[in-house]
């Protein structure tokens, strides 16, 4: 039996009517005694919020046919870490964020002059600061700088240090990742100047050096309802190849405000290289329970050497922020994927490998690239304008909210609307879609006439461009214009020839303006048999919109569409059709 995959949407009618830092108060510098300093951990923002931080909507960048018979897709979604530490894949939580860290270092200089002095500071459980109480006379040398990384000691920093405390306010240093990817972890720098009054509560921003690269199992129980409707997406094995590895970095702090990014402040240069990184054993499916990995704790020893993330059984690598503009880079995943479909047939695949090029991508610093492996997702939404006296209907728009190239029709249909009178000055005040005859007259049988729009014209308004209707598919255009901004019309259905992509919308339009006119009198007989005129009548339009899934090659390229007639192909396959002068009695 085919699997389909459909969306559907009605657009009620219109009546017609005649958004890392690590947080900005994370740390702040505290004067404890004299010639002390504790840097005191603040409130923790412990996830960066949807409106604030999530910066794209899912991309599709492949979709495949899995051996069970399933169509899946790869979506990548970025968000910003700033907002939301995460080392290790696991982000940083008040709960965990002293255990992630242990300690960090910071160094001061007199401020455009030397160095001061060099101190690492251990978190204090007892205290709840990260603290070095005696600093060798500091203050007295205020105002001075000091600048902060974290942790203390990165993996994959090749040379020492150097700071420019005098114009750029700056850290720089060189980089190669770690060969193994469970050793690659986030690497946070920050800068901060001390004044002469020796304030307290100095707020300290981190900033990210690298990029994440995070890799997400997928589980969901939701869309069939009183079936086990579940499916289960686990990466055993996760391969990213071809990524460059090298480079310079210099963490610019001189001209930063609440609006600076991480990508502002980290300059790459020489960035260079090509390698491979790979996770492998991944699959602990003892603990899989809920649709999540189920670690005992936020840090334990499984967490960190399979760089998971407790929430949801992700994978992340760090990585030199890069830009590639061909598909050199490539992620070779090994797979388990389950289905549970409506009627509670369990299907399965085990150890599918799923090889996929990325193509052109700019990658920056304190950005979280998250790639989850899914079903096929086909969604659509639909939008039109009003004018302000609800006259005039235009630009309809269609966008693709699913995950893979997508072929549309859509259905208009127009009713007229309003309450029907059911005795002398009584109304009942549902609306009702209205039938009735043109005049009060019982002698006259004259109905009236339904709205249509087949014509581009209707005896209550007037489309302005509206594609007329084909008598042959597949339309040739020129004849009769049978092909308008590409939207082309058979029966009742208008469709979209070109394929749809993720993310797009279909901006053609299907007409210019609808303007409607005089609304009619409907003269409707009570239960007496005497006719009745009904009041506050209006139209209303639905557009009903329908998409289904343009066939795919295993790198996202639709197929099949050569000659331009793949959505007919495609839509007669959907609606189990064979020939094409189906599409004209539907």
């Amino acid at each position: 039996m085919k699997t389909r995959n459909y969306a559907l949407m009605l657009f009620a009618g219109v009546a017609l009517l005649v958004t890392s830092c690590v947080n900005e108060r994370e740390i702040s510098v505290a004067q404890i005694g004299k010639d002390e300093i504790a840097f005191r951990l603040g409130r923790v923002q412990t996830k960066a919020s949807a409106e604030d931080f999530f910066i794209s909507i899912p991309e599709k960048v492949a979709s495949f046919r899995a051996s069970n018979g399933e169509n899946y897709a790869i979506e990548e979604t970025v968000t910003l870490l700033d907002g939301a530490p995460e080392t290790k894949g696991t982000p940083a939580f008040t709960e965990n964020v002293s255990s992630l860290y242990g300690a960090f270092s910071a160094i001061a200089f007199k401020d455009g002059g030397d160095k001061l002095d060099d101190a690492e500071f251990p978190f204090n459980e007892g205290t709840g600061f990260w603290s070095h109480y005696y600093w060798g006379g500091i203050w007295d040398e205020a105002p001075f700088t000091f600048y902060m990384r974290m942790p203390s000691a990165p993996a994959g920093v090749t040379s020492a240090y150097t700071y420019d405390n005098t114009t750029n306010k700056s850290i720089k240093f060189s980089y190669t990742s770690p060969e193994k990817a469970v050793d690659q972890e986030d690497i946070l720098f920050s800068s901060a100047t001390m004044a002469n009054e020796r304030e307290n509560g100095k707020t300290v921003t981190f900033y990210h050096a690298l990029t994440g690269i995070k890799f997400a199992n997928f589980y969901t129980n939701s869309g069939i309802p009183g079936a086990e409707a579940v499916t289960k997406t686990i990466i055993k094995e996760v391969t990213l190849a071809g990524v460059k590895n090298t480079g310079t970095c210099e963490m610019i702090f001189n001209g930063v405000d609440d609006e600076t990014r991480s990508w502002d402040v980290a300059n790459w240069t020489g960035v260079s290289g090509s390698v491979t990184f790979t996770l492998s054993n991944l699959s602990d499916t003892t603990n899989y329970s809920g649709g999540q990995y189920g670690l005992d704790t936020l840090l334990n020893s499984t967490a960190k050497a399979r760089n998971l993330n407790d929430a949801d059984g992700s994978l992340t690598f760090w990585i030199v922020p890069q830009s590639f503009k061909d598909s050199t880079v490539m992620i070779t995943m090994k797979c388990d994927l389950e289905l549970v479909k409506g009627d509670n047939t369990r299907r399965t695949v085990q150890d599918t490998t799923i090889t996929v090029s990325l193509g052109a991508r700019n990658w920056q610093a304190g950005e979280l690239h998250t790639f989850t492996l899914k079903p096929v997702i086909v969604g659509i939404e639909l939008e039109d304008h009003m004018d302000e006296d609800k006259f005039v209907k235009s630009n309809v728009r269609v966008d693709n909210t699913g995950n893979v190239f997508e072929y549309v029709r859509i259905n208009m249909i127009g009713n007229w609307v309003g309450e029907v009178q059911t005795a002398e000055d009584e109304f009942d005040s549902n609306e009702v879609i209205l039938m009735g005859y043109t005049t009060s007259d019982p002698e006259d049988s004259t109905e009236v006439e339904f709205w249509n729009d087949k014509d581009g014209k209707t005896t209550y308004g007037e489309f302005d461009f509206l594609t007329p209707q084909s008598h042959q598919v597949p339309a040739v255009n020129g004849v009769a214009d049978s092909i308008v901004n590409n939207w082309v019309r058979y029966d009742k259905y208008y469709y979209y020839i070109l394929p749809i992509g993720p993310n797009d919308a279909i901006t053609d339009q299907l007409f210019g303006e609808y303007t409607v006119g005089p609304s009619p009198e409907f003269w409707i007989p009570d239960q007496w048999g005497t006719r009745r005129k009904a009041r506050n009548v209006h139209l209303i339009i639905d557009l009903m919109v329908q998409a289904i899934p343009a066939p795919v090659d295993e790198n996202g390229n639709v197929l099949d569409n050569e000659d331009g007639e793949g959505y007919i192909r495609a839509w007669l396959d959907a609606l189990d059709k064979t020939d094409y002068d189906d599409l004209l009695d539907l």
